[in-house]
């Protein structure tokens, strides 16, 4: 937490940006989950599901397509 007051120096008012997004990709990593005991079977699918939709949609130019299937997923 105590990088929170420098980045609000750095990039002005909190509500202007957000530079969270590594914590949002473990909330998506982290509704992923759904076995206590193997979490990794669940996790590398998903992980490996949203690189490969991250290469296609650079690759391709297809972030608009995507962006509902990323939503669903």
């Amino acid at each position: 937490l105590l990088h929170i007051a420098q980045d609000i120096e750095n990039c002005g008012p909190v509500w202007a940006h957000w530079t969270f997004f590594l914590e949002r990709y473990c909330q998506l990593l982290k509704n992923s989950l759904c076995s206590r005991w193997h979490p990794w079977s669940n996790l590398a699918p998903k992980v490996l599901h949203v690189a490969h939709l991250t290469q296609i949609s650079i690759k391709y130019d297809l972030n608009d397509e995507l962006c509902n299937i990323r939503a669903a997923a």
